[in-house]
């Protein structure tokens, strides 16, 4: 009889330990979630591009009211998508400037909320003989500085882009083979509507992948 009540009571104590355990690593588990989520959480976003924008200048602008964005598509020429919700979104206009051949244009990688703002992360495509030739010597992330709720340019200068020629091989800055035509001059651009308009937002311009 001893013998039956100390197995029942060792069986118990087992099955009080497992349930605890069990617990303990989904209460971990749901931190390391909620953790995560509050460093990068994804946001509903669309986005469209080209490489004839009106502007050949670099810059980054944001625009949070209707005139501001239909000054946006003005930059591009064409007409603003009626889409946009006043006081509920925000977009960004990506401008990389002036490019001296086609082949090149702007990837929109990411579009997240990173604690107490919204980051758009994007990258310039290249003609395949430079990306080639910067991706054989990796650079860090370029940021940009952020953009406050009204529209305006990130800053002066370059408007958060990386100067031109930062972190490029001396190679990619050759001309391009005779075998490849050079093609038009273009001038790539994006602009992204991000359904969030609470929040200030960051955009940076990722160098190299």
């Amino acid at each position: 009889m001893w013998l039956s009540t100390k197995l029942v009571s060792q069986t118990l104590n087992t099955m009080v330990r497992r349930r605890f355990v069990s617990m303990g690593m989904l209460v971990a588990s749901q931190l390391v979630a909620a953790g995560g989520g509050a460093l990068a959480q994804s946001v509903e976003a669309r986005h469209w591009r080209g490489v004839s924008a009106m502007t050949r200048q670099p810059e980054q602008v944001m625009a949070g009211t209707m005139a501001e964005w239909r000054g946006l598509w003005s930059r591009v020429g064409q007409p603003a998508p009626d889409m946009f919700e006043q006081g509920r979104m925000n977009a960004v206009g990506i401008f990389l400037g002036r490019r001296a051949s086609e082949g090149y244009a702007v990837n929109i990688l990411s579009t997240s909320r990173r604690r107490d703002r919204v980051v758009v992360v994007f990258e310039e495509i290249m003609p395949p003989e430079i990306m080639m030739a910067q991706r054989a010597a990796p650079r860090p992330v370029a940021s940009a500085p952020s953009l406050g709720p009204s529209l305006g340019p990130a800053g002066p200068g370059s408007a958060g882009f990386a100067p031109p020629g930062a972190g490029v091989p001396a190679t990619s800055g050759l001309t391009p083979a005779p075998s490849r035509s050079a093609g038009h001059p273009t001038s790539p651009w994006a602009i992204i509507l991000i359904h969030r308009g609470d929040l200030p937002v960051s955009v940076e311009q990722r160098l190299f992948r």
